[in-house]
């Protein structure tokens, strides 16, 4: 989806679709994903972006209403500014969307990390990933582009081979070149003609295809004969549909995959206890055993023993009196190391009547869990698999598949609402990590001060004003008394912006270094929300 090719004709299109709009505002609906309205006087539009790395792309889709009015907004500086233009870099993966009073939202469709960095007079002054990292700083700089080989060498691979005739050719589509035309077994010459007819294929008459895998092709159907799931007309709609059909496969297997090995695992627990619970038929040898030995050493309580002795020997009347060696515990009589078979014996045979008993169960719970492993490996939609955990979940509770926890979602931390602010929580070191990150870098962060505690922000919706003082010492006296300075009659706090708050390279979990802050002294209080 964000290869240079489809990129370039996408901001051809964006370009002539969205010059004179103006931006209206921005949100984070998801985790990674960004939405910015579009308006001019008569249409609107909401312009995607997908900052995950494995479904990186950017594109325009219908209008709709942001759902959450508490959201935080990203970019308000660009509020009401109109497109001037919409540009891709020459050589890289980079689009500019220039803005008027010399703003820019520069998007970086690639990497490990994509993300959208607002720029004026070449400095960053917001970005939508690491906030705290990016503000302040020079904007990343396309790169130059490696230039195109004339004479590939002969002793490469045809995939070097074509990425040295053109390093922007799109990596999916390489195997099916390689595949379609046998290249492992043609000369340099005649990949580099392939590859040049393929390249101004796509540059001057693309076909827009959703090949059967799922993957954007630009390559008319004449040079790549493969099978299509769809064709477009224009590039903005193919790029829209494989982004939602990736993304739609993509959680739904995550909600699948948050199941399927809990059952896996599951089963293979409940496999082992049956084989064990099957050795039961031991379990009443070693009864009749202890029974025996109890008998023996009964027919012999009247002699004497030396204290000290730890095995007896003593003639077997249940294998024609063949000596036999039973062990003693020191400092009992004969009878009351007979007492201790006995106990032993029915004890064994009470494991025994146990073990049959969960034979049965384990064996229904296992029937069951390979039901509905067999039934679950049938869908194929995320609606189907909406029914089925609402069928099964009470009885995957019942099975310890799923807990009550992870059966009801819980969050990473707490949220809460302190006089109209939402409040987040942590509730562990991790949680305090996923807390910093998941915060807006105007967001009000705080710690109690030189002790162990919960990490708390104050949501600000991107608001660089700080909350009234009310707000930040009941804030305050929250995160004291969620640290290990509870007890103490007043606590010092440190305050300050989210984008002050660095993580060391490498450190634990929940260390933080803060590049500048305030401190205010409370008294720890319980919240009472």
């Amino acid at each position: 989806m964000n290869n240079f090719y489809v990129l370039h004709h996408l901001i051809k299109e964006m370009h002539e679709t969205c010059t004179g709009f103006s931006f209206k505002f921005s949100v984070s609906p998801h985790k990674n994903v960004w939405e910015g309205y579009l308006e001019d006087d008569y249409k609107k539009y909401r312009l995607i972006f997908s900052a995950n790395r494995s479904e990186t792309t950017l594109f325009l889709d219908q209008f709709r209403a942001s759902g959450n009015s508490n959201i935080t907004t990203f970019f308000n500086e660009l509020t009401n500014r109109k497109i001037i233009s919409i540009e891709l870099a020459a050589n890289d993966r980079y689009i500019s969307i220039h803005f008027s009073d010399g703003y820019i939202l520069l998007f970086q469709v690639f990497g490990n990390k994509p993300n959208i960095f607002l720029i004026r007079e070449n400095v960053i002054r917001e970005s939508f990933k690491s906030p705290g990292v990016f503000t302040g700083t020079i904007p990343p700089e396309p790169r130059t582009g490696r230039a195109s080989s004339s004479k590939p060498d002969a002793s490469l691979i045809p995939k070097k081979q074509i990425l040295a005739i053109d390093p922007k050719f799109p990596r999916h589509l390489i195997p099916k070149i390689i595949e379609e035309y046998n290249l492992d077994k043609k000369k340099p010459d005649e990949i580099q003609s392939l590859i040049h007819t393929s390249v101004s294929a796509m540059l001057e008459t693309p076909q827009f295809r959703i090949l059967d895998d799922g993957n954007l092709c630009l390559l008319p159907q004449h040079i790549l004969p493969a099978e299509n799931l769809e064709v477009f007309e224009d590039v903005n709609s193919a790029v829209r549909f494989a982004y939602y059909k990736t993304s739609g496969e993509r959680r739904f297997s995550a909600r699948l995959q948050s199941i399927k090995p809990k059952i896996e695992s599951r089963i293979l627990k409940l496999e082992s206890l049956m084989a064990q619970l099957q050795q039961a038929d031991k379990g009443l040898e070693r009864a009749e055993t202890y029974e025996q030995y109890g008998h023996i050493l009964m027919a012999h309580a009247h002699i004497s023993i030396d204290g000290e002795l730890q095995v007896l020997e003593l003639p077997n009347y249940y294998n024609n009196d063949e000596p036999v060696d039973i062990p003693i515990e020191r400092g009992l009589s004969i009878a009351e190391n007979a007492q201790k078979y006995y106990e032993k014996s029915a004890k064994a045979i009470r494991n025994v009547e146990e073990s049959v008993k969960r034979v049965e169960e384990t064996g229904s719970q296992l029937a069951d869990l390979k039901t509905m492993e067999r039934s679950l490996n049938k869908i194929t939609k995320s609606y189907e698999f909406d029914n089925w955990l609402k069928e099964h979940k009470n009885k995957l509770l019942s099975l310890s598949v799923l807990t009550s926890k992870t059966g009801g979602m819980s969050t990473p931390y707490r949220k809460l609402q302190l006089d109209g602010y939402d409040i987040w929580l942590g509730r562990n070191a991790k949680s305090n990590d996923k807390l910093t990150t998941d915060a807006h870098k105007e967001d009000v962060w705080m710690h109690a001060r030189g002790v162990s505690g919960s990490h708390l922000v104050i949501r600000m919706n991107n608001q660089k004003e700080m909350p009234p003082k009310s707000v930040l010492l009941k804030a305050a006296a929250i995160a004291a008394w969620n640290s290990k300075a509870r007890g103490a009659g007043l606590v010092p706090v440190s305050i300050t912006k989210r984008k002050y708050v660095t993580k060391p390279r490498g450190a634990p979990p929940g260390t933080v270094r803060l590049q500048q802050e305030g401190v205010e002294m409370v008294e720890p209080a319980e919240f009472k929300g």
